[in-house]
């Protein structure tokens, strides 16, 4: 193998290890980014709950000035939605955890993609730098 060759496999292969960090980094910033997603998701849902008891507040208050059946209803209609918007909450991070799991998962199930993938743009960019 030449100077030259070995300098290249040499390259291709810092330049893989390079793409292998940055993939980890880009995983963790994914993971990180669907967390933040999913914290102010549950702030929204938190302050939809407020709102929501505030509705059924007004609701009762007209409620007593026209009666018990009224305030059972804002009774009934604030804990139903109160309870959609926990399970909205709990659906919605469970999806972002399972998002990542799978990726998760197949980056370990499938190194080899992940590798050639890694290499194949290493590559690219070795070319597309080369030329500059």
């Amino acid at each position: 193998m030449t100077a030259a060759q070995h300098r290249t496999v040499e390259g291709m292969a810092a330049a893989a290890e390079r793409i292998g960090e940055e993939l980890v980094r880009a995983k963790d910033k994914i993971a990180g980014s669907a967390a933040d997603a999913g914290e102010d998701l549950a702030a929204e849902l938190r302050r939809l709950q407020k709102d929501l008891s505030a509705v059924k507040e007004t609701l009762a208050d007209f409620g007593r000035a026209s009666g018990a059946e009224a305030s059972a209803s804002a009774s009934r209609i604030g804990a139903a939605a109160s309870e959609a918007a926990s399970e909205f909450a709990a659906n919605a991070k469970t999806d972002t955890q399972s998002v990542i799991a799978d990726l998760e998962t197949f980056a370990r199930q499938n190194p080899r993609y992940v590798l050639g993938g890694a290499l194949g743009l290493g590559i690219v960019l070795g070319l597309l730098l080369r030329r500059h």
